[in-house]
């Protein structure tokens, strides 16, 4: 075997009767790697692990990871073997995986990339589509999902969120006491719950085991819980109260500004905390709330109160 050829055959980490014969830089900074087998070589039947003599062969590529600057793809015969008692069938290489069009080392790759960035980043980094490598992440997630245990789930937190511009929305189901994602659907409706209910089973669990629930006021998610998260007590999340509660501050200011000037421009006054003001603006807010009749100032120190139930078990 040439030096070359046995080089690479080391880094790509191949086994007899599998060896790189031949490699070949091409001018637009890509890497042809040719693997081989000798004349005469064995391999196992697929399905009983029987040596059986090659049938025929069928020409594949893959993209694999870069060498240095230059994008590498992995040409091969695959051979078909002839099994006495199973027939013919393709072998499957020890590089990648069946059916894809990378190498397990680029799909690692990918997958690693993928957790820190967005997927069409990652798709430009690497030179490919965006669409092949979410085929990638697609495979992976399921063959991960179909391990997963639900069986002990009982307390969960639901909430929606956009997944692009506009009006998208993709409903999120989390475990709350091991803090992960346990299910992701489309939608924001009651029939998320459903959904959610059937994945559960799925991975072993019983929507009639859920007891808790924390999600936003959404009528839509109050029914869907209603009707297919049976047991559990809703709580309705922090944020989404404050939410509420800052906007009915803010409807009082607006209502009182036409008949209190100082008003004016003092929105994020009353809706910041009181530790995220500056000097300035505590000394305006200080000054505001002198004023016992102002309607303002008493949503305020409403506010204030409920902000403050949410730590009180904390100081425990």
């Amino acid at each position: 075997m040439d030096q070359g050829n046995q080089l690479f055959t080391l880094a790509l980490g191949l086994v007899p009767p599998w060896m790189v014969d031949e490699v070949r830089f091409a001018a637009e900074k890509r890497l042809d790697l040719h693997v081989n087998f000798p004349k005469g070589s064995r391999f196992p039947c697929p399905i009983c692990g029987h040596e059986c003599p090659v049938h025929d062969t069928q020409e594949k590529v893959w993209r694999h990871l870069d060498f240095f600057q230059h994008a590498a793809y992995l040409h091969a015969r695959v051979p078909r073997v002839e099994c006495p008692e199973h027939g013919v069938h393709l072998v499957p290489v020890p590089w990648a995986r069946e059916g894809s069009g990378f190498t397990l080392l680029f799909e690692a790759l990918v997958m690693a990339m993928v957790r820190e960035m967005p997927v069409l980043t990652v798709a430009r980094l690497m030179r490919e589509t965006d669409q092949r490598l979410w085929r990638v992440i697609d495979h992976y997630t399921a063959k991960a999902r179909e391990s997963v245990d639900m069986s002990k789930i009982h307390a969960i937190g639901v909430d929606e969120t956009s997944s692009r511009r506009g009006h998208d929305y993709i409903s999120l189901f989390v475990d709350l006491e091991a803090k992960r994602l346990l299910f992701a659907t489309p939608g924001k409706d009651a029939k998320t719950f459903e959904k959610f209910a059937k994945d559960l089973q799925a991975h072993g669990g019983n929507a009639e085991t859920i007891t808790e629930v924390s999600m936003d006021l959404s009528p839509a998610f109050q029914k869907g819980a209603a009707e297919h998260l049976p047991n559990a007590q809703i709580t309705f999340d922090r944020f989404h109260l404050m939410k509420l509660i800052n906007e009915a501050v803010d409807a009082v200011r607006k209502g009182e500004a036409h008949s209190q000037p100082d008003l004016k421009k003092s929105r994020w006054l009353w809706l910041k905390n009181p530790g995220k003001l500056s000097a300035k603006q505590t000394a305006r807010l200080q000054e505001l709330l002198k004023n016992q009749n102002l309607k303002t100032a008493q949503a305020y120190q409403l506010r204030l109160t409920f902000q403050e139930i949410f730590t009180i078990q904390n100081r425990h």
